[in-house]
């Protein structure tokens, strides 16, 4: 028992609370790794690599961040909303909060700059996602992260009405079978 009659509580850091870093390099999946460049409360930016190959990733939206991708090389494939685009080296993309989006390199693998403003947990995200790749990236993987992260990313599906209770499921399910 702790000093006032309560058990006393041990917190451990969580892959998705760490302190912005720059320099850190994160997996999103086995085909994107992104590599932190400015890291402060108003901006996120990194430097995105996509190998090609990839399948573009689940639609979703940012509700209170803004991004801004400048192709350095490369071509990428996107989905915004219902449109679908190629944007090349020297194009620039800005993708305004709440606009669903999907993206992947074309056949030769893409480089950008990638900004995400304002930064909010988003460098915690990608610290999770990371993680959850490392762990072999299922959806027992993801659904924490997505779940911890509701703030910064959103997905189409499933339903919004059901991601959270999903989530919240997959997460316990997630801690139980990795004891």
């Amino acid at each position: 028992m702790g000093k006032f009659g309560v058990r006393d509580v041990v917190l451990r850091p969580s892959p998705c609370d760490r302190v912005p870093v720059t320099g850190a390099t994160y997996r999103l999946s086995p085909h994107q790794t992104l590599t932190v460049r400015v890291a402060d409360a108003e901006l996120l930016e990194v430097e995105s690599v996509w190998a090609k190959g990839g399948a573009l990733p689940p639609a979703h939206f940012h509700p209170a961040q803004d991004e801004r991708f400048e192709i350095l090389e490369g071509s990428l494939r996107v989905l915004v909303g219902t449109e679908e685009r190629v944007v090349a080296a020297g194009e620039v993309l800005e993708i305004p909060r709440g606009t669903v989006h999907a993206m992947t390199a074309l056949d030769g693998g893409a480089r950008a700059i990638w900004q995400t403003r304002p930064a909010l947990g988003t460098e915690g995200f990608y610290a999770g996602m990371d993680a959850a790749v490392g762990r072999g990236g299922t959806l027992l993987d993801f659904a924490p992260v997505a779940r911890a992260h509701t703030a910064e990313v959103r997905f189409v599906k499933p339903p919004p009405a059901l991601q959270g209770p999903l989530f919240a499921l997959l997460s316990v399910v997630a801690k139980v079978v990795r004891r």
